[in-house]
């Protein structure tokens, strides 16, 4: 009955009838559509179509305000001086809007600002990458985020090197961060022991720590003391971890030892690199695995000690994992990655140069008979896989959504892409780097050698522009696409990213369909492209108002025609990348201060911003 009331109401306001003499027509009322439906609608768009939808009218603003999608937006403030009456603060404290999770790059903080009282009670995550900032500046934010529940402090060295031992005794240990639940101190953070006690002491109802690369540079013997001591910290609050994080550190057999044999750890998500080898007796890594049998997240990238055995124990002990990656695992075999075929649930899957894997395995380990729940395939950089295998794949993983096949220029042919085409019609993200094989004639399906279907005197052949919800598609290194690709198949009204560095035959005609068919555009790459001029660069500034990435590194043929086209349209652009081309002066690359926008500038000319 409510679905039928609302049919009823939107035929009602749907058209406005008018009457004229003799004359009857219909108008299209769409701001009239019932809020429910508006927002439902919305689901499908993705946060920045959502911002553009809302400029339409009244209604659609009140619909791109629910709180579901304010939840998906992030305000980023990076590289600005932090303060009041300055931009971007000066008008975001005049404003009403509040944001759920903030991100801030590149900023040194300084005198006391109003902006965390204003947000800070809506604020649910907050990250802080390569910021300049200080112990007590970081307890000053933190009391007025009484609603924190996600702390990311991604490479801020300055913080814990004025940090002394002694003042973790003069701090009050009264949590002012009860509702934290994930502390990541990943990237690059040379912290202590004192350090981490003190932030962790600060949140009691932490079930997640994220120390990823943060101790691969420092010396061994600090190493390891950080090492125990996490391990120290994991045994004390075993009930209530659910989510470890170590990728990018070595690990020991000693740590991983440890690790087992704390009774009661029952995690959800766990995150190593073993580059130890595994010990005939009582291996850790093999206990570690046997014990966490609730494990649905498990990411062992850059295990070069990782073998078939420790694959075949995931595969027995984890009934429930559902994502698993294995980028960069040399040691892992065909007969190891066979086993991964009674891990009936997984939904993301990563191969990547896992360079021993051959059809063997894939066909062995990933074709079972429920694979419909795959969502995310990396294959990329598997040399060994050949065109046949790629063709299973695309028979068996019809509802993926992202597939990464860069690097695998042996098993990629014009061929094998028509059968992703007509298989794979949900893919969203779409990788071919360096997939040189590559063709107009397998991205069309016009001139092909060999049709992808050929049964008596019928024959068909499919094209990219079958894969309607493409957001992001990589095509950089091939090399024989031309401009008759894009004239004829790119109507792509989702794309968002385009990677074409190092394609040799594009030229201002095919720039101009690709614009034209992919309006939506907001990082676009055309480095090393040598065929790009002035006025291919003048077609995308005109035509891509959402702009926020251009990469244009060593494009010999651009002057300083192109830098004035930028100056003029590009109202959001962020990161511009001119390194390398020669052509353009310095007096160019400072009128570039005159895009307000923009904050990563990579030029001949470094700092002229």
């Amino acid at each position: 009955m409510a679905l039928a009331r609302l049919v009823e109401r939107i035929e009602r306001t749907l058209y406005v009838h008018y009457e004229d003499s003799f004359v009857y027509f219909f108008e299209p009322n769409f701001e009239a559509l019932p809020p429910e439906l508006l927002i439902h609608l919305f689901k499908y768009l993705n946060p920045s179509d959502r911002s553009a939808a809302s400029l339409v009218c009244r209604s659609w603003y009140d619909a791109y305000r629910y709180l579901e999608f304010m939840r998906a937006i992030t305000l980023h403030i990076h590289d600005v001086e932090f303060v009041d009456n300055g931009h971007p603060l000066k008008g975001l404290l005049t404003s009403y809007r509040y944001f759920t999770d903030v991100r801030i790059t590149k900023v040194v903080f300084g005198v006391k600002s109003e902006f965390w009282s204003e947000f800070g009670e809506a604020i649910e995550q907050l990250t802080l990458e390569k910021c300049t900032i200080w112990k007590h500046k970081l307890a000053s934010i933190l009391k007025h985020l009484p609603n924190l529940r996600r702390l990311n402090l991604f490479n801020c060295p300055d913080l814990f090197k004025t940090w002394k031992q002694i003042e973790n005794v003069t701090v009050s240990w009264n949590p002012v961060m009860p509702k934290l639940r994930h502390l990541s101190l990943a990237r690059n953070n040379r912290f202590q022991e004192h350090h981490f006690d003190y932030l962790v002491q600060l949140a009691p109802n932490l079930d997640s720590i994220d120390v990823s690369d943060c101790f691969s540079s420092i010396e061994a013997r600090q190493r390891v003391l950080m090492i125990n001591h996490i391990l120290e910290y994991v045994r004390m609050n075993h009930a209530r971890l659910r989510h470890l994080f170590l990728g990018g550190t070595p690990i020991d057999n000693v740590f991983l030892r440890g690790l087992a044999d704390i009774r009661g750890l029952s995690l959800d998500s766990l995150a190593l690199m073993v580059c130890e080898k595994i010990p005939t007796n009582e291996p850790g890594i093999m206990d570690l695995l046997r014990t966490q049998i609730r494990l649905t997240h498990l990411d062992l990238s850059k295990s070069l000690a990782l073998n078939d055995s420790a694959l075949i124990q995931i595969s027995r002990a984890m009934p429930q994992l559902e994502t698993l990656i294995l980028n960069r695992c040399w040691m892992i075999t065909d007969y190891g990655i066979t086993a991964i075929k009674d891990l009936v649930r997984l939904r993301h899957i990563d191969l990547t140069n896992c360079e021993r894997i051959t059809d063997v395995g894939l066909v062995g380990g990933l074709f079972t008979h429920n694979r419909r729940n795959v969502r995310r395939l990396y294959l990329g950089l598997l040399t060994n896989m050949s065109d046949a295998a790629l063709t299973k794949v695309s028979f068996e993983f019809c509802d993926l959504v992202v597939l990464d096949l860069g690097g695998c220029s042996n098993s990629i042919n014009d061929l094998s892409v028509q059968y992703i085409f007509y298989h794979m019609t949900k893919l969203q993200e779409l990788n071919l780097d360096c997939c040189a094989k590559v063709s107009d004639a397998g991205l069309t399906g016009v001139n092909l050698e060999e049709k992808a279907f050929a049964i008596w005197d019928i024959e068909l052949s499919f094209s990219i522009a079958d894969l309607a919800g493409l957001r992001s598609l990589k095509l950089s290194g091939c090399y024989k696409i031309t401009d008759y690709s894009f004239e004829r198949c790119f109507h792509f009204k989702e794309l968002k990213e385009i990677s074409l560095a190092r394609l040799l035959q594009l030229t201002d005609r095919g720039i101009e369909r690709l614009v034209l068919g992919c309006p939506a555009l907001e990082i676009v790459d055309f480095s090393e492209c040598r065929t790009i001029t002035d006025r291919c660069i003048e077609i995308v500034t005109k035509c891509e108002p959402r702009l926020t990435t251009l990469k244009l590194q060593n494009c010999a043929l651009i002057t300083d025609r192109a830098i004035r086209h930028i100056v003029q349209h590009c109202h959001v652009l962020r990161v511009l990348n001119i390194r390398g081309c020669i052509k353009i002066s310095s007096y160019a690359e400072k009128k570039l201060s005159a895009v307000r926008s923009l904050r990563d500038l990579h030029g001949s000319t470094p700092e002229v911003l």
